[in-house]
């Protein structure tokens, strides 16, 4: 006995040693926000001259900042469920899921329908990637499909992919009348930044490199954990039916009529097309989309009871954004207020070269926004030291852009922050995904630095 359990323990793989420690040893995603605080309020108190109540205060003064994006990021979230869980759009996802026959095509194709929907807009593909990541754990139950690791490749994909058109930083630096318009001597296009043949060419092979990384991180059939009897009976119960032999009250029958639906639907979706045309897509921002988002929501669904429906469902995946963005804020306020954040940055620019510094503001990043995750608020602040120091090294402003995305995104593979919606969703912990969205981490950290250091100045 002895012995057989001595191979078994030497059968393991790494990924299921790392499953075995992160379950053991890494808290709940709630836990490590906390302790994240903890951990920068001690960081500030060393490298900065603030005392304990100046660190109060700083936190207290970050603490409301995001509340507008907390609120924005709830309706983009919700609205892209409620599309995502509309009928039509639904059964075209059943379809997608049910054409590969395997397990490799199917982590193929959900790579690469997941990952370009991400790069034209991450807000989309996130929804998306839960809607399609659940039907992959219901239709495919029995093949083998682990569900942890359906989880974690579904964050990922977003999250790697997120790095396109839909970028704060590329888009902000594109329009004019910017804030750092002048400091940059004009404004960057996005030509020389997310559309950039040098950008583009490094996405495109993240994204074929991206099916062949989840099939040899897949956990092997006799391995896996599928989706448990209880979720499966949860994700798959049936919505109550209106018994169509009962007189409807003039009320339900408005209630369950499309023409209200299509009207508002119709009015928004025209406003934002002629918006577009008018403006200009460098015009396009988090409100824009959520109308856009929240205008098809009401067109695909075929009633307002539907809608609504839909919407009390999609509303269990932003708890845990509508508690901790506040908390990942006081975070944000320590580092900004207090001066940890120009500390670091001096560090990572006293030791740069023209050649590293793309690959130490990608590093930077990195480190940056696993403790502040909002890449587009961030830039607001770190831009106008970044970007001087750029000049100042004769480094191409597209290329601190460029890198300061890329890292954005490459931490966000092992921060829960952008995790939240998926763990609320799929009911798990984020160290039940944590094994997988590492060793994705891992890849894009390799990928991005020989990138970056190869060709630091762009094309």
């Amino acid at each position: 006995m002895a012995q057989a359990n001595s191979q078994n323990a030497q059968k393991k793989t790494i990924t299921d040693k790392f499953i075995e420690f992160s379950l053991n040893y890494i808290p709940d995603s709630m836990v490590f926000v906390l302790g994240l605080t903890v951990f920068v309020f001690v960081l500030a108190l060393i490298f900065t001259d603030s005392t304990p109540w100046g660190l109060v205060e700083d936190y207290a003064k970050g603490f409301w900042e995001l509340l507008s994006f907390s609120m924005q990021m709830c309706l983009m979230m919700i609205s892209g469920f409620v599309i995502a869980n509309a009928k039509p759009i639904r059964k075209g996802i059943v379809r997608l899921i049910d054409w590969p026959k395997t397990r490799g095509g199917t982590i193929a194709l959900f790579a690469l329908i997941t990952g370009v929907i991400s790069w034209l807009h991450w807000g989309v593909g996130l929804m998306a990637t839960i809607i399609m990541g659940k039907e992959i754990a219901i239709r495919k139950r029995g093949q083998g499909f682990h569900y942890a690791f359906i989880v974690a490749m579904a964050y990922t994909s977003m999250n790697i992919m997120a790095n396109g058109i839909s970028q704060a930083a590329p888009l902000l630096s594109a329009t004019p009348g910017n804030f750092m318009e002048k400091i940059m001597g004009g404004i960057v296009p996005i030509s020389q930044t997310s559309l950039s043949p040098y950008m583009m060419t490094f996405l495109v092979l993240e994204l074929l490199a991206l099916p062949v990384v989840y099939y040899l991180l897949m956990p092997k059939k006799e391995k896996a954990v599928e989706i448990s009897d209880e979720l499966y009976k949860e994700f798959t119960a049936e919505p109550e039916k209106v018994d169509a032999s009962k007189k409807l009250t003039p009320a339900e029958r408005w209630e369950r009529s499309r023409v209200l639906n299509t009207l508002i639907a119709l009015l928004i979706l025209i406003w934002f097309g002629d918006h577009v045309i008018t403006e200009g897509v460098s015009k396009i921002n988090l409100n824009t989309i959520n109308f856009a988002l929240f205008g098809l929501g009401l067109l695909f669904h075929d009633s307002p009871h539907s809608y609504i429906e839909s919407v009390k469902e999609g509303a269990t995946t932003v708890y845990g954004v509508i508690i901790q963005f506040p908390l990942y804020a006081g975070i944000f306020g320590l580092i900004t207020f207090s001066g940890l954040a120009d500390e670091i940055t001096e560090l990572f620019i006293s030791i740069a070269t023209p050649g590293t510094y793309p690959w130490i503001v990608f590093i930077y990043t990195g480190i940056m926004d696993f403790f502040v995750p909002s890449a587009g608020s961030k830039f607001v602040i770190e831009a106008p030291y970044l970007v001087p120091a750029a000049q100042h090294l004769g480094v191409p402003v597209s290329q601190v852009i460029n890198a300061y995305g890329t890292g954005a995104q490459m931490a966000n593979l092992i921060q829960p922050f952008w995790a939240i919606a998926y763990l609320a969703a799929f009911r798990l912990r984020f160290q039940e995904i944590l094994p997988f969205t590492f060793m994705l981490w891992l890849f894009v950290f390799i990928a991005g630095s020989l990138w970056f250091l190869i060709f630091p100045f762009g094309w």
